[in-house]
């Protein structure tokens, strides 16, 4: 396949994407979510707290793709992209701002700014100073406050957030407080990818009880979901490590945690490890059901009915749909 035709049919592809995304999102685009001074509605129960995620035009950190060989990124400049219109330029464009983003700011932004649909610009924009923030951390920082949109504003913080939890997990928790509506996903984000690298420091971050019951409830919750996404034997391991907390909470959101990665991992059949939680075998099974009821509800609502606790049981077909 030429160069030239592969980059249409990447591009091709990226646009069918961002359509299917768009079209999910219909419904959500006409409530409070999306209006650009309106914070989301986090998830708030007695039981476990998932805080809500931001969701993009296109996926956050796309795959890597070769030209067919498996060995090169394809490579984006404007005449490129100016060969198409509409959708497929502004994909163009935005593939070019993040291939130019960790090194060169300023002509990332220039990229962003030939994109036309004005939350995709915006969301390109946030990109840049993510895929930056490694190179110079101030200057990244100082393209967040420009973005209009809350929504995007805030996800830009975010994203260089997530950029520094490798190099500096404490600054990355730090600047998750600066993320307005996005704070409490990124503070479970950063400290559950902390986690496997340094779980004794999580723990110690965790432990100091700060804020409020959802923000102390999602601070466990990401060490079981990250870890296990890794190794399921380690995060049942280290969720038994876990405080047992107000009624329990912590250590079931943790359990919820490594739940949902088994069933990011098995689907359905990541409830066979759920024994392992012991006693919180119940918030393990809730965790498979919540992570599969997009992909195979049916399945999903089995599991809510095998739960033993009435009210975990309720909360968990609440969640999923069933009856």
């Amino acid at each position: 396949m030429s160069s030239r035709a592969f980059v249409l049919f990447y591009v091709l592809c990226l646009c069918f994407c961002a359509a299917c995304v768009q079209g999910a999102r219909a419904v959500a685009e006409r409530s409070a979510l999306n209006r650009p001074d309106r914070a989301p509605t986090a998830v708030v129960t007695a039981t476990v707290a998932v805080p809500p995620k931001p969701v993009g035009e296109l996926d956050r950190r796309p795959p890597r793709t070769g030209q067919g060989n498996g060995s090169a990124e394809p490579r984006y400049d404007e005449a490129t992209c100016a060969r198409y219109e509409g959708d497929f330029r502004d994909v163009c464009h935005h593939a070019l701002a993040r291939q130019r983003a960790p090194r060169d700011l300023e002509g990332a932004l220039q990229a962003c700014a030939l994109v036309e649909r004005p939350r995709l610009a915006q969301e390109c924009q946030a990109d840049a100073a993510e895929l930056y923030a490694r190179s110079d951390l101030a200057a990244a920082r100082a393209v967040c406050p420009g973005i209009p949109t809350r929504k995007w504003r805030d996800q830009c913080v975010f994203g260089i957030a997530m950029a520094l939890v490798e190099s500096d997990p404490r600054l990355a928790l730090a600047t998750c407080e600066e993320a307005g509506i996005w704070r409490d996903f990124c503070r479970h984000d950063t400290l559950g990818e902390t986690s496997v690298r340094d779980l004794d420091l999580v723990l110690e971050l965790c432990g100091r009880e700060e804020g409020d019951l959802l923000t102390r409830k999602t601070c466990w919750h990401g060490i079981g979901k990250y870890i296990g996404r890794q190794d399921l034997d380690r995060a049942f391991a280290a969720c038994r490590r876990v405080p047992e907390g107000p009624e329990g909470l912590y250590r079931e959101n943790c359990m919820h945690g490594a739940g949902w990665a088994a069933g990011e991992r098995q689907g359905a059949a990541g409830a066979e490890r759920c024994p392992e939680a012991g006693p919180q075998e119940d918030s393990c099974r809730l965790g498979v059901a919540f992570q599969i009821r997009s992909g195979d509800p049916d399945a999903a609502v089995g599991l809510c009915q095998s739960v033993r606790r009435a009210d975990l049981r309720q909360h968990c077909l609440g969640w999923v749909g069933g009856s």
